[in-house]
């Protein structure tokens, strides 16, 4: 009985550090194949495959790739690709405007 509070102290501190985690924005591999419940080698397949795009999906700085847990969000709701391409499509049909003007 005399360990009921430093367990409950423990959980406490368990709880603290998964909610740090799960509200950064920017995930390293690790913590993004933890998120989305992937294995770090299948997140870097995915990177080598090109199912998850350098300025979109993750940014690398030297060593350092970082993930954005908000567009991870919208890849596992399949909203990234469209919303990508609708992007893309406004960018163009803006350049033809602003050549043809």
């Amino acid at each position: 009985m005399e360990q009921i509070p430093a367990m409950l102290k423990l959980l406490e501190k368990i709880s603290e550090d998964i909610n740090k985690q799960v509200d950064k924005r920017w995930l390293s591999t690790k913590e993004a194949a933890l998120y989305l419940g992937y294995s770090i080698d299948s997140i870097n397949a995915k990177v080598k495959s090109g199912d998850f795009l350098p300025g979109y999906h993750y940014y690398q700085n030297s060593s350092k790739r970082m993930f954005d847990r908000a567009v991870l969000d919208k890849w596992v709701m399949g909203k990234d690709y469209q919303e990508l391409e609708a992007d893309m499509k406004n960018t163009v049909e803006s350049i033809v405007e602003k050549i043809v003007a």
